[in-house]
């Protein structure tokens, strides 16, 4: 339990007004004994028990498979049935059913987009076993599900809604959910790049190629760790030669862009085609595609899940990994630390659990996902593994041209190659809970709370049997979207044989199976090995595989009319799923046992094939482009891993503390990049013949706040005692040192900063042309690329733009620092403005004043976890640090810097050597439990919040030892 509640200082009305603990939970639960209950289930085959211990953790310890998945799917539906029937039903795009209208939206998109329908081809190629454990899954919810006598005794959400029964479960909605996770991990729809880039050829021409792609988007990292290279001491990754390159790329392509060819029209819809229709057009995009894209974009931006497909570059999104061999480290065994970055919310995303089965040799604890059985991340008997969201391309978005077509089933066809190819109708019917205990069901071809509630689901069969996305009836324009998810998939068979994998040899086999939502698996083993291989299915486009793209690269929407197809498979690789030829096993990114000793990644680029801001610039071993992702992660988390990874190393033997400090790392590495410009800008004010800027480097407030970052340690720590540090121990929150409080009002003041200065920079200059600026990580990436690429001569940035226009000023370093420093000079009034501190007061400026989470719930409000009412917890870190932590970029009040996403699941293992056990703790934002009030619905939360951990026990004895309960499933 917290030691303090207290209320922080009262802070102007409009603002947050406090920021204490009035916290009523007790985070630690009562000392339960070992109190025991029995419940029959007829579907059991045998007796199966389930050990919970001090901490909430649920061990299942059954005699077969059919008893361990049954009992599983029992305990997740008994801690989290609401959280699994939300995301079944998001993935299948029934949740109005569930909350109302307001999620109509939401369902005709993911109708038809088809994670169900994508799931129900996964199911029937799934191994026995696999398809058995499904099974025995669904019948344990079912049996949970029919044990709830009255309405009343379903979790409480059911009955602020209205409803009064539980759909029974299905194998087939735990596959759903699982392709939901591997959508948001995966999926991307290339039309907010394509709709920037048009933007820049409309404006500026040629002009707009060179400032989108040098100077605005850039593939290049902000920074540039590679994870083979690094592991293997620097050496090259083993690429090809230079191959047909971005930059030849944007003479062929772009030209075509700006042609803004008519469309073929209603006539050409009427019956035959003609001659036009029937000869391929060129790859360029028409005005009435970028018309569509952008109606598109309208319709989807405000839905979560589809804002990050529009541009997954927007965020920093993903995870940190990393593996240290043995001879590294204090006990020589190797260590494995990782943690998964995902929403944040309540209840957490993963639930912890361990699955022992005496007659398959199951013994495996980790991470589950509720609604699905198996572990996906954590330890068995022989060796650990992590993971971290390897975005690779496997989404292609095609510009279409539909065409009347009385032989089609939908009436319609696509041309392709200049002849049509039917386009299939799938009928849908949407309903939504009228909260009268009744479905009413939406009329089709009419809008519903705002949203238009189509008929049918148009399917083009080329496209991996892909959607129609948006479609113009006047011009018979259409966007459609290939991915290999739509294909049936063995991602469950590849986290069953994890489970029971005893080698590595036993992993890379799994990951064969591991088909789409690709992830970067750091594994080490008890014999001392350690590993890293990157695997899902990755398809080869004709045009990259030919070495002649036609039109636009693959990162952008592309000409569906032909040469842009991806190949059909002809030669199948080992356990392939998709009907594609896909990039061999061999060819992705893998690295055992390196020379250094160290294997990291936090999303960066593993081959480095970005690292010269060009994705297409180099050749597989048998011909092609060999081609990932047009960007990675912008590398800032990345950086610091190897950085404290290879410091700690070279001074000493590595221990467990040190992977605890990497993990709670709240160091702003974009901040010891630009701060030394700031203090440089400031310096060279006194000296400059500018008036304007030696009047900035006159003002007193701008001097303090340049003394304090200029002895700033670049970290984001709290400030405040209300605030949760890793310097706290166990949520027992602690008084701030001055170094902290030094530290928190630099960090303050540097973010906002950091905000402004792209504001004056990168969107003033954008804005000039009506231009839309990159998202928050290309942004960062782009003002680095402008600063340490100045030229000060002329001070434009590589296209031949300038940055730092300041009319008066000639000099072009002086305008480069008045720009600074007048950003510096907002940033203080902001930050003394109603919409922050109201006070000038630099000592008032913390940073967890303004550094908040909320852990919210699907229906919010009263749901929604939070220390005390309108306000968050305040948290140390921020953008791009290995805590992760990020805000938006561009702040324009306190109420910016919360977050949404982070460590849904801190990992770190010591690897036992021989028969050693593997020693391993972990953290959950949140607890097991689901049930609010449930004594382990928090009571992990504060050791997370405090970068602390609990001990996963895996040994009988050692849960013996800390029992709280035990759960007795009798058939």
């Amino acid at each position: 339990m917290f030691t303090k509640t207290v209320l922080a200082g009262i802070r102007p009305a409009g603002v947050l007004l406090a920021l204490g603990l009035a916290f009523s939970f007790c985070l630690t639960p009562r000392d339960a004994g070992a109190s025991g209950q029995t419940v029959t289930i007829p579907d059991l085959e045998h007796r199966v028990a389930i050990m919970q211990d001090r901490d909430g953790i649920m061990h299942i310890y059954a005699q077969d498979p059919q008893g361990l998945f049954l009992a599983q799917g029992w305990i997740h539906a008994r801690d989290r049935l609401f959280q699994m029937d939300v995301l079944r039903r998001r993935a299948s795009g029934t949740l109005a059913e569930l909350v109302g209208p307001a999620a109509l939206a939401s369902d005709v998109q993911f109708r038809t987009i088809g994670l169900r329908r994508a799931a129900v081809k996964s199911e029937p190629i799934l191994s026995q076993e696999t398809q058995a454990a499904f099974d025995a899954y669904a019948s344990g919810v079912n049996a949970y599900i029919a044990s709830l006598e009255t309405p009343a005794d379903l979790p409480v959400e059911y009955g602020a809604l209205n409803v009064i029964e539980v759909a029974p479960w299905e194998s087939v909605d735990s596959l759903t959910i699982a392709k939901l996770l591997s959508f948001s991990l995966s999926f991307d729809l290339d039309i907010a790049p394509t709709l920037a880039l048009q933007a820049y050829v409309h404006a500026l021409g040629q002009d707009g190629v060179a400032l989108y792609f040098e100077d605005t988007h850039r593939s290049a990292p902000f920074d540039g760790p590679a994870t083979v290279p690094d592991a293997l001491g620097g050496a090259p990754a083993p690429l090809g030669q230079a191959a047909l390159g971005q930059a030849a790329l944007g003479q062929v392509a772009l030209g075509q862009v700006a042609l803004g060819q008519a469309a073929l029209g209603q006539a050409a819809m009427a019956g035959a085609l003609t001659d036009e229709a029937k000869q391929k057009t060129p790859p360029g995009l028409r005005d009435d595609v970028i018309a569509l894209a952008t109606r598109y974009k309208k319709r989807v931006e405000h839905l979560p899940l589809f804002q990050n497909a529009l541009d997954p570059s927007k965020h920093d999104r993903g995870s940190n990994a990393w593996v240290v061999a043995g001879n590294l480290t204090d006990s020589g065994r190797p260590f494995l630390a990782s943690d998964q970055h995902l929403a944040l919310g309540n209840p957490a995303t993963f639930y912890p659990i361990h699955l022992v089965s005496e007659s398959e040799g199951y013994d495996v604890i980790g991470a589950s996902l509720p609604g699905t059985p198996f572990v996906l991340v954590g330890q068995n008997a022989d060796l650990a593994w992590g993971t971290t969201n390897f975005r690779i391309d496997v989404t292609d978005t095609y510009a279409e041209q539909l065409v009347l077509d009385y032989a089609s089933p939908s009436g319609l066809s696509s041309v392709y190659l200049g002849y049509p190819e039917h386009v299939l109708p799938l009928p849908q019917t949407y309903r939504y809970n009228g909260f009268g205990g009744n479905l009413v069901t939406a009329p089709p071809n009419t809008v519903v709370n705002g949203v238009f509630i189509p008929q049918a689901v148009l399917i083009i069969p080329r496209r991996n049997q892909g959607p129609i996305l948006e479609l113009n009836p006047e011009t018979g324009t259409a966007l459609s979207v290939q991915y290999t998810g739509f294909s049936g998939t063995r991602e469950a068979d590849a986290f069953r044989q994890l489970n029971l994998s005893r080698s590595l040899e036993d992993v890379t086999a799994a990951l064969q199976s591991f088909d789409v939502g690709a992830q970067h698996f750091m594994v080490a083993d008890r014999k001392g090995n350690i590993a890293y291989f990157a695997n899902a299915e990755m398809p080869l486009r004709e045009d990259l595989q030919n070495m002649a793209v036609e039109g636009l690269p693959p990162y952008f929407i592309r000409n569906g009319q032909g040469s842009n197809e991806w190949l059909p498979v002809a030669d199948p690789q080992p356990g392939q799923s998709i009907p594609y030829e896909i990039l061999p096993f061999e060819e992705m990114p893998q690295v055992v046992n390196p020379p250094s000793g160290i294997i990291s990644n936090g999303n960066n680029t593993p081959f480095g094939t970005t690292l010269d801001n060009d994705p297409l610039n180099q050749v597989r071993p048998g011909g092609g482009i060999l081609y990932f992702a047009p960007v990675f992660s912008f590398g800032t988390r990345a950086e610091i891993i190897r950085r404290e990874l290879a410091g700690r190393s070279a001074t000493g033997l590595l221990t467990p503390q040190d992977m605890t400090d990497i993990q709670a790392n709240v160091v702003l590495r974009d901040s010891e990049v630009f701060t030394p410009y700031i203090l440089q800008a400031h310096g060279n004010a006194f000296r400059s013949a500018a008036a304007e800027l030696a009047a900035l480097a006159e003002d007193p407030v701008i001097a303090e706040a340049v003394n304090r970052l200029a002895a700033w340690d670049h970290s984001a720590p709290t400030g405040i005692f209300e605030g949760f540090d890793a310097s706290d121990v166990d949520g027992t929150l602690s008084d701030p040192s001055e170094a902290e409080i030094a530290n928190s009002i630099a960090a303050t003041i540097y973010a906002v900063w950091r905000g402004r200065i792209v504001v004056n920079t990168i969107d003033k200059t954008l804005e000039a042309h009506a231009l839309p600026s990159p998202g928050d990580e290309q942004s960062m990436t782009a003002l680095r690329n402008l600063l340490d690429n100045f030229d000060s001569n002329r001070g434009f940035g590589l296209s031949g733009v300038n940055f730092f226009d300041v009319p008066g000023i000639d000099n072009p370093a002086d305008r480069r620092d008045y720009v600074i420093l007048a950003s510096l000079a907002e940033t203080l009034e902001m930050l003394a403005g109603p919409d922050f501190f109201e006070t000038p007061d630099q000592d008032a400026y913390r940073w967890g004043n303004l550094h908040q989470l909320v852990l919210e719930h699907p229906l919010g409000g009263a749901f929604d976890l939070r220390p005390g009412p309108g306000v968050g917890f305040p948290l140390d870190g921020g953008f791009g640090t290995v805590d992760a932590a990020t805000h938006v970029l561009r702040v324009d009040s306190s109420d910016d810097f919360d977050f949404p996403e982070g460590p849904t699941r801190r990992y770190l293992a010591e690897v036992g050597a021989g028969k050693g056990a593997i020693l391993a703790d972990s953290s959950l934002p949140g607890g097991t439990s689901g049930v609010p009030g449930d004594p382990f619905q928090i009571n992990l939360l504060a050791r997370w919040l405090t970068n602390d951990t609990y001990a996963l026990r895996q040994s009988r004895r050692e849960i013996s030892r800390d029992l709280a309960r035990i759960i007795l499933l009798s058939p």
